[in-house]
Parts: C-alpha cells; structure tokens; sequence
C-alpha cells in the first residue's frame, strides 16, 4: 500500500501583522497627507513644545500671570469665592481607593448626603482684582460667613443679583437665594424642602434660554425651577400668566439699532404670549435699572416683519408697584410697563383668534 504523506500543517500565525502593518502606513501616510495641506500655527507650536520641555518664554505668558485680569486690559474682574470643604468624600485620595467609580458613596461624604450644609465650612465671599499701574491688587468686597453654597452662583448682569441653592443651617431648609452683587445682603429667598434628598450634591445651577428661568438639580433626581413672575395682567389679577410663555432677553445695541430702533436700549427685551383674551388687554412687565425722565423713553414693539417700530404713547405707561403713574425714575426702584394690546392689532404677533402676543423693548 502506497504511504500517504501528509503535508505539514502551516503556521498563519503571524498572518494578522501584514494587515497590520498596512493599515499603520495608511494612517501614517494620511497624517503626513494631513500635515502637509495644514498651516502650522509657529506660536501655538512653541506653546505645546514649551510645555512639555522647559517652562519658557511662551509658556510663562499664561503660567507666571497672578490674575485673570489681561496685561493689556483695564478694570476689575470680580470672583465670587465658595467654601466647599466637607462635601467630598475624604477617603477619594487614599491609594486604593477607585475614583472612577461614580457613586454617591464614593464621592460625597455621607455626613453631608444626610445631614446638608451644617457638615461643611460655611463662606461666601466676592474677591476683586484690581488692575493699578504698579501691578495688582487683591480686595475682599464682602463676606457672608453665615452661608455654604454647593450650586455654582449664577451671577445676572441684567439685574445685578447673585442666585445660589442653598441650606438654612438653623432650619434644615433648603432653598433658592438672591444677593445683591455690591453688597452682599440677601434680597429674596425661596423655601424649597427641609427633606435632606433635596440637597443638591454639589451640582451646579444652570439658566434656561428664557431669561426666565433657573433650574437645580436635587439628590431626589427632581430637577427644581425658579421663575420669577414678572409679567401680569393688572386688569385680572386672578389670571396667572404662563411663565413658560413668557421670557425677557438682553437685546444688544448693534441688535436694536439694526433692527429698526432709534436711541439706546433701556430695558430688556419682554415677550410674552396671552391665552384666552378680551378684545383689549393690559400686560403688565415688572423692572428695574431704570432712571431718568419717563418723558424721555421710547416704546418699540417688533412686528411681523421682524423690524422695531415705535408704540403710541397712549397705549403705553410706567407706574409704580401700585400703578400710579410716575415722571421721574430712580435706579434700584421695581417699576411696571403697563401696554394695551389689542387682538389682531398692530402690536399682536399672534395670529389665533383670542390670543395676543407681544414683544417689546424700552429706549431713550
């Protein structure tokens, strides 16, 4: 019988390398590709080599500078400074301890998770840095040593107020807080919950596009909004307007001017939608920043179009918080605009029947 020789078996073993190795001179070929249609940045470059070679020149522009106020800059950059000590968990820098497990138990601490703000050191405090033709300086504006806040203040310049989330010690309350930004002093607070679930783990607040609106999130996994009501219908004061369709936006000066407006901006700009009403309706917005003579503002609605235009005098007033009409404006004092809209006319940008809506903004 004939003898059947088997063939010896061979090794691919190492097959996957010749792939390999094309696909690595396909990359280093489309990188060298890349490089060579890009323009190189030589300062950008000196910055990266810098930083991972010496600490020279160019890295020192950024490192060596003691403040956020820019060498060609003038003013004061104001930084609000919170205390956030006993939050974290301690044990987050022993050796063996994992930080990449994203747990309640791994990052906060559980005296705090259960017993708030009392467990952490208290302090809020506005640091400006002021720039003086001898260098720098370093001022403490003012201290609150009787609050912790873990929210990340929300500072608006449109009102000048500081908005935190923070605990009454005392209470066990947690609640919405306002400060006034030059002082320091509390202007408004909101009760929320005393339920320890409603602590906010140290996350911060964030504001919604509506300029109306600041959300918090909570160890509850229920996210809590502030609104502040300020628009109205004085002619019915049993009917609340829908603050979600209602909001107040900065409008820039470019913005104004290119949009048909005369003067300079005075106010916001207010637009709110109005469900279920009369042929003619007052709207009411609340404000403050305003000064000067009545006489010398202007009102401009927007249009359809999109363009400003100016509003009737008659259909518009300023008054007080009790609607008597006033000529004279002081700044920090909370004034109403009082507009008569009717359904369908000129300044309604609505086109439902028995809906209005309005958009409007003062000028001087």
């Amino acid at each position: 019988m004939a003898k059947i020789e088997k063939k010896a078996k061979e090794d691919h073993s190492n097959d996957w390398l010749s792939t390999y190795g094309d696909m690595v001179t396909l990359l280093l070929t489309f990188f060298v590709l890349l490089y060579a249609s890009s323009s190189q940045d030589e300062q950008k470059f000196q910055y990266i080599y810098q930083a991972f070679t010496s600490h020279g020149k160019y890295l020192n522009e950024y490192v060596d500078s003691p403040n956020p106020v820019p060498e060609d800059g003038e003013g004061t950059v104001s930084t609000i400074v919170c205390n956030w000590f006993g939050a974290g968990n301690a044990g987050l820098a022993d050796p063996n301890n994992d930080s990449s497990i994203q747990s309640y138990a791994n990052i906060y601490d559980q005296n705090w998770l259960m017993k708030g703000n009392v467990m952490i050191a208290p302090g809020i405090e506005r640091m400006d840095t002021v720039k003086t033709a001898n260098g720098y300086e370093m001022k403490s504006i003012w201290s609150r040593n009787d609050l912790s806040d873990t929210s990340i203040l929300k500072l608006s310049t449109a009102t000048g107020y500081i908005y935190g989330y923070v605990q009454d010690v005392t209470t066990g309350m947690w609640q919405y807080i306002i400060l006034d930004f030059e002082t320091g002093d509390t202007v408004f607070t909101m009760d929320v919950s005393n339920k320890y679930g409603y602590n906010n783990m140290a996350i911060g607040m964030y504001a919604g596009n509506s300029g109306n609106a600041l959300y918090c999130p909570t160890g509850y996994l229920e996210l809590l909004r502030l609104q502040d009501r300020f628009v109205y219908l004085p002619e019915m004061p049993y009917r609340k307007v829908d603050l979600d369709q209602a909001a107040r936006n900065v409008l820039s000066q470019e913005q104004f001017a290119q949009d048909g407006g005369e003067g300079t901006v005075a106010s916001w700009r207010n637009t709110v939608t109005v469900r279920n009403v009369h042929p003619n309706t007052t709207v009411a917005f609340r404000m403050n920043n305003l000064s000067g003579s009545t006489s010398g503002l202007t009102l401009y609605a927007y249009g359809v179009d999109g363009k400003l235009a100016k509003v009737d005098p008659a259909l518009w007033s300023i008054t007080d918080e009790d609607g008597k009409a006033v000529t004279e404006l002081t700044a920090g004092t909370l004034y109403e605009l009082h507009v008569t809209v009717a359904d369908g006319g000129a300044l309604d940008l609505s086109e439902t029947e028995k809906e209005i809506k309005i958009s409007v903004v003062l000028a001087k």
